[in-house]
């Protein structure tokens, strides 16, 4: 079997296998759907793929028995957010807030790696070298003139030695009348004045210069008179790629790129609670309310949870905007109206605050723009205000929120309101659309399960409930940080 034959066998292989997965994992996986249909959220394939591995990682590892609260049966009608059914303990995963954030991407197994592609120049051509980077997750596109001419039939700033009269162009044959050389020392720029048979003829742009030149069109050959350059120069022409050939370490007359993924080294790690009650206290609210006190303990140490895990994604990315190699800041933004200045026309100034942070955005990595926004309790108060660019979410009304949730959209960018950011905080940021073109990345690895309840002989009963997940900031440079003063 030939190579490529082998590796399409393992990857058709692979997609088979989690295909196999999410089919086992189907009931519950359709009563998690059916909990976020009601909420107006649609699963997306990867969500359904994600909850299904980390529904296999739990029974894997947990080693959890029938009795377990978890594994009771149950269907969609009976589920009610952060309940004890494993569908919705399963919801957990879609629910979080982080999922609107960070790409997910679930673990099979505690290490794993986070991968992201790596492009790199082939050859050099022009002011490139070969084997460096063109793009990958961490650095962005090439920045140079160079770069942004490496896909076409220029070539740009190929260096030359001042010392040397006669030199060949990489890349021939040369398209006529195209050929600049300049002194990177002086500037004097040598261009073609005239052609004949087949030859470019340079002269010097500077008045009494000695410096002229010929360019033999079909070799690429170039003789420079007077002397040579005085200093080491670079030369800027068009060649002909189907016709034409290569010389020095060039090796194709196409320019190409190599395309490899690189990967990073990311580790789950555990969100453990143990729950502590007697079985009085149990039996008294059991009479008094009709509750459950096991079935209660499971939302709120659940929902303590969750609440863990998506404030500690958010604090990786809040440290990740102010961290070197971040966007630069769009600064502060002040609400306060000079004297005169309508409050109406000062809080929608905002919007421009925020256009600067995503230009910053932009400008930064070259691909990759501002998508959302967690704010402060100052920056909510105000988005709040900014109809009809703001959108609140739906159900924001009747939301009662025990961490960061989502406020709605501005100007299409989702907002995060997460009240224990420093009130005048903004943290501004991108999230792409899978885990190779990502500034973070969230790794689940099991969503949450809790051990069946130990009552001891002084009739005093324990629960233990425990997460695991990882969390890997890719690249600082698709997120920034800004303030606000606000009265």
């Amino acid at each position: 079997m030939s190579m490529q034959r082998l590796v399409e066998s393992r990857m058709a292989s692979m997609t088979a296998e989690r295909a196999r997965l999410a089919e086992s994992w189907n009931p519950y996986i359709a009563s998690v759907e059916s909990y976020m249909a009601k909420q107006g959220k649609v699963l997306t394939g990867m969500d359904k793929l994600n909850i299904a591995r980390c529904l296999e990682n739990a029974l894997l590892e947990g080693g959890m028995k029938s009795k377990s609260k978890l594994f009771e049966t149950t269907d969609s009608s009976a589920i009610s957010f952060l309940g004890i059914q494993l569908p919705v303990i399963a919801a957990l995963l879609p629910s979080l807030v982080l999922n609107k954030l960070a790409v997910t991407q679930a673990l099979d197994r505690r290490t794993g790696s986070v991968f992201y592609l790596d492009v790199k120049y082939g050859q050099a051509k022009g002011s490139i070298s070969a084997d460096s980077d063109m793009m990958n997750a961490q650095t962005g596109h090439s920045r140079t003139t160079g770069g942004r001419t490496y896909a076409s039939q220029r070539v740009t700033d190929e260096v030359v030695a001042g010392s040397d009269a006669a030199f060949t162009a990489a890349y021939y044959p040369v398209l006529t009348g195209t050929t600049v050389i300049v002194d990177a020392t002086t500037e004097e720029t040598l261009t073609v004045t005239s052609t004949s048979g087949g030859v470019d003829v340079l002269a010097s742009d500077l008045s009494g210069s000695t410096h002229t030149g010929t360019v033999t069109l079909a070799t690429g050959a170039v003789a420079i008179a007077g002397g040579g350059l005085d200093n080491a120069g670079t030369m800027t022409y068009k060649y002909d790629y189907q016709t034409g050939g290569v010389g020095g370490a060039v090796a194709s007359n196409v320019p190409e790129v190599d395309i490899a993924v690189a990967s990073a080294t990311i580790t789950a790690e555990d969100f453990p609670l143990r729950a502590n009650f007697t079985l009085g206290a149990a039996i008294d609210l059991e009479k008094a309310h009709g509750l459950n006190l096991e079935d209660e303990l499971v939302k709120y140490l659940g929902g303590e949870v969750k609440f863990t895990m998506d404030h500690l994604g958010i604090d990786l990315m809040n440290t990740a905007s102010q961290a070197s190699g971040a966007a630069t800041s769009p600064g502060t933004y002040t609400a306060t109206p000079s004297t005169g200045e309508s409050w109406v026309w000062k809080k929608y100034q905002f919007l421009d605050f925020v256009e600067k942070a995503n230009v910053n955005i932009l400008s930064k990595t070259l691909r990759a723009q501002c998508n959302f926004l967690v704010v402060g309790n100052d920056a909510s108060r105000l988005i709040r205000q900014l109809e009809p660019h703001f959108k609140p979410a739906a159900g924001l009304d009747s939301l009662t929120p025990t961490g960061p949730y989502e406020l709605g959209t501005l100007d299409g960018r989702l907002v995060v309101h997460d009240p224990l950011l420093g009130a005048t905080e903004i943290m501004f940021g991108f999230k792409g659309d899978n885990y190779l073109f990502s500034g973070f990345l969230f790794a689940p690895y099991i969503p949450l399960f809790s051990t069946p309840t130990l009552v001891t002989a002084d009739l005093k009963a324990q629960k233990g409930f425990l997460a695991s997940a990882g969390y890997k900031v890719v690249n600082n440079g698709m997120y920034t940080h800004g303030t606000l003063t606000i009265v």
